[in-house]
């Protein structure tokens, strides 16, 4: 057994981290063929400078420590567990530029090295059979939500928020004078109070010094968020690198591991051009690609063998059949609408002359006669079971979308029976309108359909805005303007739809309202 570990201490030994990086890919590509895609496509690129073992920029380029590599080699007792734990940070990198994890820090402006946490709870709740979480030490595992008494199986966003109201209840806590606690298995102390100096070491354990090239440097390091932790140096420096809290809190958030733009969008020092030849950058055309590829490897992989964590599939069902911008939706049905109501209120007569009948004499052309400016009639539900917000929501969603038509728009308030109409020009009319919606009583759609449809002139095309829970007519007559129904949608719950057939799929739009207001 003993000349069996030496063999392998040789072996590893013998291996440059180059060899050692690119036969992990291939292992991880082996061991999670539904990424291979990925990982072979973005470019691995080897970079003492970066603070963590491995990080990912904004153009899919993958940065790794080799010194934190060698580290991971000294520990390894056999070359497979060495690929198990090379292969798994590949992959982690891979995922983050997969998930957009920039793109989404950037959408709520968060604070960089607590996204990048969270981030890494989001990914980090499943290890893919035959790869391992990366064994750097008893002080510096891998970020995990129970390190922070959360559970598994949510969105960085959801992280993010509990980190920070971890953060800010534990600022509260310490608000006057100096405390001391445990944390994590190590000590956590924090002077705070009046304008004193404020020192926190965070869950994970003692100090440790991060490999570093040389010189002294400070930097935010790798990823498993750990106290204040300090590695031994490659060239005889010291380098000081400080991870975030674990033991259940966030214990000051300046300590968190750094993986770059790909995961919380903001550049940073080691990350090369854009336009580096060597090293060439991945466009946001080539994400989706691999995107959509990877996706459709996971929902094949969960149809043969089922393994697959219900959060993963999630998401590759999501790029596959993204949600449909309902806004941009309406906008094209309603186009497509009036359109089709052109053809039905222009036509051709000779009561008066073409505009260039002169240039065809003898011969006498008919002209084009009709209105020629949009008309939109607005059915909106405004029965018992519609409150407020619910009304007052709607009625602002649509009014941007019809403005960007320009478009002549009458609204029809109905419930059991339609009420006045009432014209709106401007977007004071709007707001007027709002206050002089009728109703609570029962709901009839239908009523309201063919009061719309009785205007002088009459509509190019029928917008109906309700909650659904209404007697559905029959589609209309091709003489007749379209009907564009609007279904509120509360949540995640299915709303009642008109049927189909006879009814068309793109006669319906569904508009999301975060919550049912009682």
């Amino acid at each position: 057994m003993a000349q069996a570990n030496a063999g392998s201490e040789l072996l590893q030994a013998a291996l440059t981290v180059e060899a050692v990086v690119r036969a992990a890919r291939v292992y991880a590509a082996e061991q999670v063929s539904w990424l291979a895609p990925a990982l072979f496509t973005a470019p691995i690129r080897l970079c003492e400078q970066l603070p963590s073992p491995a990080a990912i920029d904004r153009y899919g380029r993958v940065y790794v420590n080799p010194r934190w590599i060698e580290r991971l080699q000294a520990r390894a007792e056999t070359p497979k567990q060495l690929l198990a734990q090379v292969g798994f940070l590949l992959t982690h990198e891979v995922w983050h530029w997969l998930r957009a994890h920039s793109e989404r820090a950037e959408a709520i402006n968060a604070q960089p090295q607590v996204w990048n946490l969270a981030a890494d709870m989001e990914i980090n709740d499943y290890v893919p059979e035959g790869l391992a979480l990366p064994d750097f030490g008893a002080e510096y595992p891998a970020t995990l939500p129970s390190q922070f008494n959360l559970p598994d199986g949510h969105l960085a966003e959801w992280y993010y928020r509990r980190l920070l109201e971890q953060q800010q209840s534990q600022a509260q806590a310490g608000g006057g004078g100096q405390s001391q606690a445990q944390s994590g298995g190590g000590q956590s102390q924090a002077s705070s109070g009046g304008g004193g100096q404020n020192q926190a070491q965070a869950g994970g354990g003692r100090q440790n010094q991060a490999p570093s090239g040389g010189g002294q440097s400070q930097a935010p390091s790798g990823g498993g968020g750990q106290g204040q932790n300090q590695a031994p140096s490659g060239g005889g420096g010291q380098s000081q690198a400080q991870a975030g809290g674990s033991g259940g809190g966030m214990n000051g958030s300046a300590g968190l591991w750094d993986e770059g733009s790909g995961v919380h969008g903001q550049a940073r020092p080691w990350e090369i051009s854009p336009n580096a030849p060597d090293t060439p950058a991945l466009n946001d055309f080539d994400r989706q690609s691999l995107r959509e590829e990877v996706a459709h490897r996971i929902l094949q992989h969960q149809k043969d063998r089922g393994t697959m964590p219900a959060g993963w599939v999630r998401w590759a069902e999501e790029v596959l059949r993204p949600r449909v911008d309902w806004r941009k939706q309406l906008q094209r049905i309603v186009r497509g609408a009036i359109s089709e109501g052109f053809g039905q209120r222009l036509d051709y007569s000779y009561r008066r002359p073409h505009r260039r009948a002169a240039y065809y004499a003898p011969l006498i052309l008919p002209a084009l006669q009709g209105e020629r400016r949009p008309f939109v009639a607005v059915v909106v539900d405004t029965s018992g079971s519609i409150s407020d917000t619910e009304l007052s929501q709607a009625l602002v969603e649509v009014r941007a979308v019809l403005e960007q038509l320009h478009t002549r728009v009458v609204v029809i308030p109905c419930d059991a029976v339609p009420y006045e109409a009432i014209k709106v020009f401007t977007r004071k009319d709007w707001e007027q309108a709002r206050g002089r919606m009728r109703g609570g009583g029962g709901t009839d759609m239908p009523v309201g359909i063919r009061a719309a449809q009785s205007l002088t002139p009459p509509p190019d095309v029928i917008i109906v805005l309700t909650d659904g829970h209404t007697p559905f007519p029959a589609p209309p007559s091709k003489q007749e303007a379209p009907v564009i129904w609007g279904i509120w949608r509360y949540g995640n719950n299915e709303p009642p739809k008109p049927p189909c057939p006879p009814w068309r799929a793109r006669d319906i739009v569904e508009i999301p309202i975060p919550r049912r207001v009682s």
